[in-house]
């Protein structure tokens, strides 16, 4: 393959006017990660460099193909003790120095990692809530300014707004929160969303600061709550300083023809250039696949203003590999978010993983692996037996056809019991405390709008998501019933009440219709039975073949089953009771049903009402 590459030499000053950058920009005595590999960079060639400093063994100091970097191991001597240190560089005009040193790690008040108990809540910062006015608009950055009149501007949402609001998403029964990623985004436009990474170890100063970061995991940790980290390995922004001027030409994958954006490709009629990835997943695994085809998937820009990683360079890999770690224990994360695991080299993937396993055993990790089937599913999976977990795309398309239109002999609910059904591929243990399921996200339409605005569609779609296997995920606004489908920018609309002057709030409950009212107590209630029954994601998964628009599964222990009963049909169903008698009920059975609070005595008939969801317990 073609690789295009070009060095930016700054001129160079003086040795006093010259800056130093070590990343990563500081370590931690007693990991199981002791040999790091430092990239040291600068504005003017560097000749040399070294690390000074107790406890710190200087490997090797290799040249960068690029003049500006070089890459300095050190391996931290056994019984290390936390020191300053400091890496010392040789140029052309004398030294130049960045402090560098060991910290001493942090206890953990918890163990890291997620399991079908928890409750994740996904969200937007830049449009959740704006804390802190001062960093709207910061100077030095490409995008100045906020416009919360346009969809793809920033609006101004921040670490301060997320922190002042951490008792809120405690209120809705949330256990664990992954944000879109905050690191910076120096892009010149539509950089909100947070995937277009310029520079991986610092945090957007439009959302605040490092220490505002790690308040907010502070934050969590102290409520009880989990930190989760969006992390994005396929590719960066143009605006990365690395990708401006890469330590070596391997490091990112480059085509001969033009990118997706350059207005040239339009001119001659290229709509869809080879520089793009061919965004087909099923190329990897393939078995008649071409190897052009696959060498696109992989080494494909995903679009034209992110350029490609190669994770084959082993220094890229480490650099990708170190960073991750550092996160870990600088914010003391409990998991990670992994963006288009479907697109970068799977090798490094596997690579990565196993690093992050051996660091901390018990962090959990789980992809974005958009898939369609539950094989496509499985062949990530079982290709990466490190990896914990995955977003269950197959429960998502099932639970869209149950709760979105009306079921069939086998479509709708059967969609749902055909994608359960299916975890045998992969093993039923990596199902529930592994797989991510949810009803929307920041990609796909808005969950309420799916429904066509209706209420009780709604709440079934949620009541199934909450009683199921696998670990729930909710979007931010779900509860105040947001419902744009098709359009990014407002899909990812401003959470209300996050604004001064904002004419509701979700946060108070001030200026909120009667609908959404509704619809935030009955994701509170929810979320307060999910914590309040161990049963749910503790105990035993059954479920019962579908009869059209009616679907029963069922937790059980030795003395409890809690049963649900869900119905996607505009009409009551009956089921005969004895078709759940292997679970220890029976006609007569008592029970109290979850949702009204109400006892509950099993008929000769089990009851499925219109558009619903029962959840009953009963003692066996």
């Amino acid at each position: 393959m073609l690789r295009i590459f070009a060095f930016f030499l700054m001129a160079a000053g003086s040795a006093a006017a010259q800056t130093l950058r070590v990343d990563p920009p500081h370590w931690w005595v007693g990991t199981p990660y002791n040999r790091i590999e430092l990239l040291v960079s600068a504005d003017v060639p560097l000749r040399a460099a070294h690390v000074q400093g107790p406890g710190i063994h200087v490997v090797s100091d290799v040249p960068a193909s690029n003049p500006r970097y070089r890459y300095v191991t050190v391996e931290l001597e056994p019984g290390s003790k936390p020191a300053t240190a400091a890496v010392v560089a040789r140029t052309d005009q004398g030294k130049v120095r960045a402090e560098w040193g060991l910290k001493a790690r942090r206890p953990r008040t918890a163990a890291p990692g997620l399991n079908q108990r928890d409750l994740i809540y996904l969200l937007t910062p830049d449009r959740f809530a704006n804390g802190d006015s001062r960093n709207d608009d910061v100077e030095g950055l490409t995008e100045r300014g906020v416009d919360r009149n346009h969809n793809y501007k920033r609006h101004g949402g921040d670490l301060a707004g997320m922190i002042a609001q951490l008792d809120y998403v405690k209120s809705l029964g949330v256990t664990a929160v992954w944000p879109m990623p905050l690191l910076e985004n120096d892009m010149p436009a539509a950089s909100y969303h947070g995937y277009a990474i310029t520079d991986h170890y610092r945090i957007d100063p439009r959302y605040g600061t490092h220490a505002d970061y790690l308040k907010w995991a502070d934050g969590l940790h102290a409520r009880g709550m989990k930190a989760i980290k969006d992390m994005v390995f396929n590719h960066v922004g143009t605006g990365h300083y690395l990708y401006q001027s890469p330590p070596d030409s391997s490091w990112f994958n480059a085509w001969p023809s033009a990118p997706a954006n350059d207005p040239r490709a339009k001119a001659r009629g290229e709509e869809k250039p080879e520089f793009t990835s061919l965004h087909r997943y099923q190329t990897l695994y393939d078995p008649y696949a071409s190897d052009r085809d696959r060498v696109r998937q992989t080494d494909g820009w995903f679009v034209g203003s992110m350029p490609d990683v190669n994770g084959r360079d082993p220094h890229c890999a480490r650099y990708l590999i170190q960073n991750s770690l550092w996160w870990i224990e600088e914010a003391q994360l409990d998991g990670f978010r992994v963006d288009t695991w479907l697109y970068p080299d799977q090798a490094f993937l596997r690579e990565w993983m196993a690093a992050v396993k051996s660091f901390e055993p018990q962090f959990y990790v789980f992809s974005e692996s958009w898939v369609h089937s539950a094989h496509a599913q499985a062949f990530y999976l079982k290709t990466h037996p490190d990896l914990p977990g995955a977003a269950d795309f197959p429960i998502y398309w099932g639970l869209k056809k149950a709760v979105e239109r009306p079921s069939g002999w086998n479509e709708g609910m059967a969609d749902v019991y055909n994608a359960l059904a299916s975890d045998y591929l992969y093993g039923v243990d990596r199902a529930g405390d592994h797989l991510v399921t949810f009803l929307d996200n920041h990609d796909e339409g808005r969950f309420f709008g799916k429904v066509g605005k209706d209420l009780d569609r709604f709440k079934l779609g949620l009541g199934m998501l909450y009683t199921m296997r696998g670990i729930p995920s909710i979007y931010y606004g779900t509860e105040l019933l947001y419902s744009a489908l098709d359009d990014h920018g407002s899909m990812r609309q401003d959470f209300a009440g996050g604004w001064p002057g904002d004419r509701s709030s979700g946060f108070t409950g001030q200026g909120l219709t009667a609908e959404q009212r509704e619809a935030q107590r009955f994701v509170r209630q929810l979320g307060a039975l999910r914590a309040a029954q161990p049963l749910i994601g503790g105990g035993s998964f059954k479920q019962f073949t579908p009869d059209m628009g009616s679907f029963a599964y069922a937790w059980y222990s030795d003395a409890e089953v809690i049963l649900v009963l869900a119905n996607g049909d505009a009409r009551d169903h009956q089921w005969p009771t004895e078709r759940v008698a292997e679970l220890g009920i029976r006609e007569g059975s008592q029970g109290v049903d979850l949702l009204s609070g109400a006892p509950s005595t099993l008929g000769a008939q089990l009851e499925f009402p219109a558009k619903g969801i029962r959840i009953v317990k009963f003692s066996r």
